[in-house]
């Protein structure tokens, strides 16, 4: 059965005081955590007269990207800003909880989510590469977060009692 985005939650670990946080990241209406293609090895020789012939390589992570109604009363809001302002950005944690579940994640003691089994979840580490504002005419401020991603995706499913 499909699951509805309604009811996603998003989080990151918070690392840059001295006890690691997770942070739930309010307010988002859009969310894409973007791909990691392979590359794409030509291993075609002379002696191939029709085609080329390929292989896969190292995967790609690309960017993501996150849009958010920004509200500056949002701690989390204003948290995530200020790591994407720093030099260089640092790599944050990322976990998306679908909505089949309520279940929050936890920091574990190496500073790593730990993910209820009562939801799905994805997981991956990007950092935010673009915290941009948008003002519009009758319209609420919000903001285009991009985010780059640093290795792959987990897709963890949720266990069925």
């Amino acid at each position: 059965m499909s699951v509805l985005a309604q009811g996603t939650h998003v989080f990151f670990i918070d690392d840059s005081g001295s006890v690691p946080v997770v942070v739930r990241l309010k307010k988002v209406t859009a969310l894409n955590p973007g791909t990691a293609p392979a590359a794409q090895l030509d291993k075609t020789s002379l002696e191939d007269e029709l085609y080329r012939q390929y292989r896969a390589g190292l995967r790609n992570p690309g960017q993501g990207s996150m849009s958010i109604n920004a509200d500056p009363s949002e701690d989390s809001h204003i948290i995530l800003h200020g790591l994407s302002e720093m030099t260089p950005s640092p790599t944050l944690k990322w976990a998306i909880g679908w909505s089949d579940g309520t279940g929050e994640p936890s920091v574990d003691s190496a500073g790593d989510f730990d993910l209820p089994t009562s939801r799905t979840w994805c997981s991956y580490e990007a950092y935010v590469s673009d915290f941009p504002f948008d003002f519009q005419l009758d319209a609420l401020v919000a903001t285009e977060v991009g985010l780059q991603r640093s290795g792959g995706l987990t897709w963890q499913k949720k266990e069925v009692a």
